[in-house]
C-alpha cells in the first residue's frame, strides 16, 4: 500500500511540472514571436530608410557630377601634345 501511494505522489508531482514547463514554455514562446515581429518591423523601416536615402544620393550626386564647377575641374578632356 505505502508503494501505491508514493507512487501516486510520484505521479502528481510529475503531472504538476510537466503543466509548469509546458506553460513557462508557451509564455517563452509567445514572447519571443512578439520580439521577433517587432524585428521584422524594425528591419523593414530600415530598408525603406536605405532605399530612400540611397535615390537621395544619387540625386545628390547627380546634381554634382552636373554642376559648372565640376566639369571644370574633372572634365576628362586632356590637350594633346603638339610637336
Amino acid at each position: 500500500m505505502v508503494s501505491i501511494l508514493k507512487s501516486e505522489v510520484f505521479f502528481f508531482i510529475s503531472s504538476i511540472s510537466v503543466v509548469l514547463i509546458t506553460v513557462i514554455f508557451i509564455i517563452i514562446g509567445f514572447y519571443l514571436i512578439k520580439i521577433m515581429r517587432n524585428f521584422s518591423i524594425i528591419s523593414e523601416k530600415l530598408k525603406e530608410t536605405v532605399e530612400g536615402t540611397t535615390t537621395s544620393l544619387e540625386e545628390v550626386g547627380d546634381s554634382i557630377m552636373d554642376s559648372r564647377l565640376f566639369r571644370f575641374f574633372f572634365s576628362g578632356k586632356r590637350k594633346k601634345n603638339r610637336r
